[in-house]
């Protein structure tokens, strides 16, 4: 059977050959030729004999049923119509009631009230009714008035996700495996959000002017793996400092070690020490015997494969000549999620093998040929003992011939020369990158080859992983196999490694010239492209924008990067102003707090929408339920009252349900929100239990709580993507959107916002008084408090717009 990416080219075909006409005022079985024949058949994959056409029947209604499809016991019943037909034009709601103002008259309701009489006579389960452009369906069930039943409605030729939806319902072998179980008749759940309204919410604005201009200083001083491959930018950028901060004064909680309590026993690697504890453990390692197996354990982002390459190249530099050590680093993303984990490590190694190393040769007549010497004697004394006599060129070409294929099997080869190279040598196989693709198999596999593969050839064994791979494999057959030396790494202060990036970029870019054009239309040629890297250290390195960063980044230098690297290239920005400003000297330019939000958070995305931003939408916890609404709130807000003080600022599960549970919550969907904000960084558990999780608030929660949700532009991004249950509010919000849209005028459009931002906080707040109805939780409410900061926000904003415009 086809799959949906197959069968897509055919559903453009069809748009294409039959849509692409005039079918409006063709016939019935012109439609049924050109549209739904093709549908039914090439698309949904019914074959032949499933199928029956103008099949008649007798009974309620006698006449003939456009198409039976019988797949064992089930029967579907679609009645076709010609396109022209009164069929529903493409709406944004899925489903309607089946007796409402538009199901329930004109052609649709003739043709679902015909096809409902013909599953009636044959004992057919679902109705189909369609146009070829409207698909409209529900199950037939006998127990529920009809007055009750809604349908289900597709435009397969107007968005490519019902298209996909109808293949998924009803192709052939998707109803061989009970995909028409999903069908229901229950009212559709009330999704008003206003992003539903907007013509273009699911488009992009593409990158600023100056994006393209600045590639080479990103790629080159911005970007982690650039630090990786450059020992120059390696050392310029590398941060020794750790980020340990253990009560924070802006937003007044005590934070905790993020260090779990299963890996307390860990040593801390102290980077900023001239000799750390990592250091001190590879002088005393020898190689020869049977090693302890060293784990370097952080948490995602912490920096470990950077901490690991300063080492190599920079700070263990001098103590790995002077043990004339081999350091043969393997990096597993390179493997692939596919790959063999033994074949890549071997290979890995022969590569390392074959490079050039002045101070510590591998070459054939150092190292390969000593390391035969053993078997060219055995060869000698043995099968070619009379040719070793004879013909020294002959028995030569035998033992190159041996040599040869060892090094064609790569295995024999790499185990012989190890295993020579650790009589005098130091030698370190070091894995780093065995979690990335997160693959439990996959992790166990690479784990126990590379262990063995070192402990065969009595190599030190350095492995890199994550803690939360630690915690998760620790008890495995593998680990308590070996003795384990672990090592545990802090992640760098987030806001020293933005700034000696942003310095280091600005270095590799000075001088570079280009010609960008304006925001009006004009072009600007600017003589030297490092101004823009001056602006950006102003702009991301400041008070306010900088602790944006270093709090949503939250210990995890990787996450803020790449915020960084969609505020680079997002037309968010107006780069290109910027840059012309502080050429016609305003060399206090900065970008301001709205752009960085959008441009770190929405990237090229013109709107927000939860699933494609890091963003977290706390007024929304998407669990379809009004009473429900501002739990993820509410959680924050319980976890800020433990974290006030440093005795209690570790929260047991049971007590946050406790809490919790009066919104008329269950457990299951209270732990659910808990795994989303552990997802998210905004909580941590430092036991990393199954059955009594315990959380502490991070300092991003902190911050959301704290500052973000009383931002303006965080809360006009979201009230895009925030389901707003009361109607009548959803109306007043809609109409003030479009109001919006229409303004030109910056200042009067600036109180148009602020309207629509206090009518958001207004439903919050009627949302908030609705759920919080018990005494146990009256001190969770927050609402207010944020709805008058914002506008507080919203004033100052109308104010500077009046000074400037």
């Amino acid at each position: 059977m086809k799959d949906w990416g197959e069968v897509s080219e055919v559903y453009e075909l069809i748009n294409k050959d039959a849509f692409n006409r005039i079918l409006e005022n063709e016939s019935e079985a012109q439609t049924r030729f050109d549209v739904i024949d093709r549908i039914v058949k090439d698309v949904l994959q019914w074959c032949y004999g499933q199928i029956s056409v103008e099949k008649h029947t007798t009974g309620i209604r006698d006449g003939y049923i456009d198409y039976l499809l019988i797949s064992g016991d089930t029967k579907i019943i679609i009645e076709a119509k010609k396109v022209g037909a009164t069929f529903p034009s493409p709406t944004r709601r899925r489903k309607l009631k089946l007796t409402g103002t538009i199901l329930g008259q004109g052609a649709i309701n003739d043709a679902l009230l015909q096809a409902e009489d013909y599953a009636k006579n044959i004992g057919a389960e679902i109705v189909v009714a369609t146009n070829g452009n409207c698909w409209c369906f529900y199950p037939l069930n006998q127990n529920i008035p009809r007055d009750s039943i809604y349908a289900t409605l597709l435009f397969p030729f107007e968005r490519i996700e019902d298209a996909e939806e109808l293949f998924n319902l009803f192709a052939c072998h998707n109803v061989e495996n009970d995909s028409l179980n999903l069908l229901d008749v229950s009212a559709p759940i009330v999704i008003n959000k206003l992003h539903h309204i907007l013509n273009d919410s699911d488009a992009k604005i593409g990158r600023n002017n100056i994006a393209d201009h600045i590639m080479t200083a990103v790629d080159t001083a911005i970007l982690s793996e650039a630090l990786l491959e450059n020992k120059e930018v390696l050392h310029k950028c590398y941060v020794s400092t750790e980020n340990r901060t253990k009560y924070d004064n802006t937003l007044n909680m005590h934070l905790l070690s993020y260090k779990p309590d299963k890996i307390k026993p860990a040593q801390n690697i102290k980077k900023n020490k001239h000799k750390d504890e990592f250091s001190k453990h590879v002088e005393i390692s020898k190689s020869g015997i049977t090693p302890p197996v060293t784990l370097i354990i952080g948490s995602v982002g912490s920096g470990k494969s950077t901490y690991l390459k300063h080492f190599e190249l920079i700070k263990g530099r001098k103590l790995l000549q002077n043990q004339k050590a081999h350091w043969i680093y393997i990096d597993l993303e390179r493997l692939g999620k596919t790959g063999n984990p033994r074949e890549f490590i071997y290979k890995s190694i022969l590569d390392y093998l074959l490079e050039e190393h002045p101070n510590n040769p591998t070459d054939y007549k150092n190292v390969v040929e000593p390391a035969y010497e053993d078997d060219i004697r055995a060869l000698a004394r043995g099968p070619y003992g009379s040719l070793y006599t004879r013909n020294k060129d002959a028995f030569n070409d035998k033992v190159t011939e041996q040599i040869s294929n060892d090094y064609k099997a790569v295995e024999p080869y790499v185990d012989k020369i190890l295993k020579y190279l650790v009589k005098s040598h130091l030698c370190v196989i070091v894995i780093d990158n065995v979690d990335l693709y997160e693959d439990d198999e996959l992790e166990t596999t690479v784990f126990s080859e590379a262990i063995s593969i070192a402990k065969k050839n009595r190599c030190n064994i350095f492995v890199s992983i994550r803690d939360t791979t630690y915690i998760k494999h620790r008890n495995d057959s593998i680990f308590n196999a070996y003795e384990l030396k672990r090592f545990w790494i802090e992640p760098p202060s987030f806001r020293e490694v933005l700034s000696k990036r942003l310095n280091y970029a600005q270095k590799v870019i000075e001088g570079e010239s280009a010609v960008v054009n304006l925001y009006n239309g004009a072009h600007l040629k600017i003589d030297d492209l490092s101004v823009f890297f001056a602006i950006v250290q102003k702009s991301l390195l400041n008070e306010e924008n900088g602790r944006f960063l270093e709090y949503l980044s939250d210990r995890n230098p990787r996450k803020g990067i790449s915020y960084v690297q969609n505020f680079l290239s997002s037309a968010h920005i107006q780069a290109d102003r910027a840059i012309k400003n502080y050429i016609e000297g305003d060399v206090n330019i900065s970008f301001p707090f709205h752009e960085v939000f959008k441009g770190c958070m929405l990237s090229q995305w013109r709107y927000y929408k939860e699933q494609r931003s890091d963003a977290l939408n706390i007024f929304d916890s998407q669990l379809s339920s009004q009473q429900l609404q501002l739990v993820r709130l509410y959680i924050l807000q319980l976890m800020y009252y433990f974290s006030k003080t440093n005795n209690s600022a570790e929260v047991n599960s049971e007590d946050i349900i406790k809490v919790v549970s009066y919104f008329g919550i269950s457990e299951d969907k209270i732990l659910a929100i808990l795994n989303l904000l552990l997802t998210h960084q905004m909580i941590v558990s430092n036991n990393n239990e199954v059955t009594s999780p315990i959380y502490s608030l991070t300092i991003t929660g902190g911050y959301y709580l704290n500052d973000l949700c009383k931002r303006m532009v965080y809360i006009e991004s979201i009230l895009l993507d925030t389901n707003v249950f009361n109607s009548d509010l959803f109306k007043k919000l809609t109409s003030q959107t479009i109001a919006i849209d229409q303004e030109y005028g910056i200042v009067d459009r600036l109180y148009l916002r602020k309207e629509r931002i206090e009518t958001f906080m207004d439903y919050l707040i009627m949302v908030e008084n609705t759920s919080i109805n018990n005494v146990h939780i009256e001190h969770l409410k927050m609402i207010e408090e944020i709805k008058k900061a914002v506008l507080i926000e919203c004033d100052n904003a109308i104010n500077k717009a009046k000074r400037y415009y």
